[in-house]
């Protein structure tokens, strides 16, 4: 953008240009400019009073201005205001592993990359979780006439802590572990914050191996067997249960997922059908109903000033809003009445806390409701992390990992995925999941209610029957097929013939990949 000269500067064939930030300001010269008889230090003063004529103020270069004097040049910055420094939002450096841990199907495999998802993230006593680096604030900047740029604004970062096994030591800004614990995270991204918020899962550590015949292992929470499980053992644990090494001719039960390094050998193993586990016994459904409820309550009342000219829609806002409060009273009710377990017991009495809280401000009329807002949004919070992190608990489990599995019984509430080339031998697997074996199986028996995926199914030879049964909806996908091997989908039947590589439905079709 040109400004405006006085006539002695158009004489002298000069152009001022400022940019339309107002940061920087150009002095060109024309084809005919000349100084004639004007010396440097008149030139000088001439352009600097039309510049603070004109509200150019900051950031005066005075030696480009001799340099375009006493150089010739044809074009030179001569002013430049001072840039804004961006600041740094404010964010939270985990210092352990807090991914949730996954047991997710697949026909194409890294087995690094299977166990490292599926590892269960753990804090040991003591141990520092996160470190919180608090925002840093930009420096403003001004224009060359003078104006404050701002500097962009930046976000404060918050952690909540719901769990009486984690501290935040606020003179070290550090989240630390004082029990063994599976760290659960979430994160929530506010206009002008992130927030964090904690809880945890115990953990039960077993040094080593746990040898011939040992006690009963049960635990309300996840299990870490730093070895292997050797014969006569039984683990039951309500979470997961990662063992790193072998199971020998033992039981294994775990709530959530079963994750084994290495394989399982004339042994039973269940995933998520534990009868104690508390995530069947929590009522999700009306821990969701309440999240439901205050939402549509919040709705309502950001509503209320659009209709306060209009009595009749007012009385109709009014009465949803009562109603909805009725309704979130049978739900707190229903979650008065959990009963607690170990594993979630400060979760649970949280939430019991927060609906008990929720009821007396509920008790309030419309107005006595307004003026507890604020107190209404915070239980929302909470009660909405909660509800995610139950949720996330009982969809993920009923899973079972190990690289193979020999003369054994498996049963999964969801997927079986088998790693390893040694595969699955004199086995039966039941599952209400799918089933991936990236191996062979031999001599086995495997139920399944959704798909399957093996690598070599039967051998050529004597004792090669491998039966699999699948449900209407079923997709079977083998590799490399021998005669033995059955499929069922429901009533229909398929025997493979040597060789065979198929993928098979249940309409009768066969696609010979």
């Amino acid at each position: 953008m040109k400004i405006e000269l006085s006539d002695i500067l158009k004489k002298m064939g000069i152009i001022l240009e400022i940019s339309d930030d107002e940061m920087i300001v150009t002095l060109r010269k024309t084809l005919f400019s000349s100084w004639g008889d004007i010396d440097i230090y008149e030139f000088l003063n001439i352009v600097e009073s039309e510049l603070r004529k004109n509200g150019i103020i900051v950031g005066i270069d005075k030696s480009a201005l001799i340099s375009v004097y006493t150089q010739n040049k044809k074009e030179a910055v001569i002013a430049r205001g001072i840039p804004y420094k961006s600041g740094r939002d404010g964010y939270l450096e985990f210092i352990i592993k807090i991914d949730k841990p996954r047991i997710l199907y697949t026909e194409t495999f890294s087995e690094e990359d299977i166990f490292d998802m599926a590892s269960i993230p753990f804090a040991r006593k003591g141990d520092v979780i996160g470190k919180l680096h608090k925002p840093i604030k930009g420096e403003n900047g001004i224009s060359v006439r003078g104006r404050i740029i701002n500097a962009p604004p930046v976000r404060d970062v918050e952690v909540k802590i719901l769990s009486d096994s984690i501290v935040f030591k606020e003179d070290e800004d550090k989240i630390v572990a004082i029990a063994d614990i599976r760290p659960v995270v979430h994160k929530k991204d506010e206009t002008d914050k992130f927030v964090y918020l904690f809880y945890s899962i115990p953990v039960f550590f077993y040094k080593g191996s746990i040898p011939k015949n040992s006690r009963l292992v049960t635990f309300e929470g996840d299990v870490i067997i730093n070895g292997n499980v050797e014969k006569g053992n039984q683990i039951i644990a309500s979470g997961n249960v990662q063992i790193l090494g072998s199971v020998y001719e033992s039981v294994v039960e775990g709530g959530q997922n079963i994750i084994i390094s290495g394989g399982i050998v004339d042994s039973q193993l269940h995933a998520g059908f534990l009868p104690g586990n508390i995530f069947d016994k929590i009522e999700l459904h009306a821990v969701n109903l309440i999240v439901e409820k205050l939402s549509a309550i919040f709705l309502h009342i950001r509503e209320l000033p659009t209709v306060m000219n209009n009595s009749r829609h007012l009385s109709e806002k009014i009465k949803l809003i009562e109603t909805l409060k009725e309704e979130l009273k049978t739900s707190s009710t229903e979650i008065s009445m959990i009963r607690s377990s170990n594993v979630l017991q400060n979760l649970l009495e949280d939430l019991k806390s927060l609906v008990k809280t929720l009821n007396n401000i509920l008790d309030y009329d419309i107005i006595g409701l307004i003026k507890h807002l604020n107190s209404l949004k915070e239980i929302y919070e909470k009660i909405l992390f909660i509800s995610r992190i139950l949720t996330e608990e009982h969809e993920n489990k009923g899973h079972i990992l190990a690289k193979w599995v020999h003369d054994s019984k498996i049963y999964a509430m969801k997927d079986v995925i088998i790693t390893s080339e040694a595969g699955c031998y004199n086995t039966k697997i039941s599952t209400n999941g799918s089933v991936s074996i990236n191996g062979k199986v031999r001599m086995s028996t495997i139920e399944f209610k959704k798909n399957i995926f093996i690598k070599e199914a039967g051998s050529l030879g004597v004792g090669s029957r491998v039966l699999l049964k699948g449900s209407k909806n079923s997709i079977v996908k083998i590799l490399y097929g021998y005669e033995g091997v059955e499929l069922y989908f429901d009533k229909i039947g398929y025997k493979l013939r040597n060789g065979e590589k198929i993928k098979l439905y249940l309409d009768d079709s066969v696609k010979i990949l």
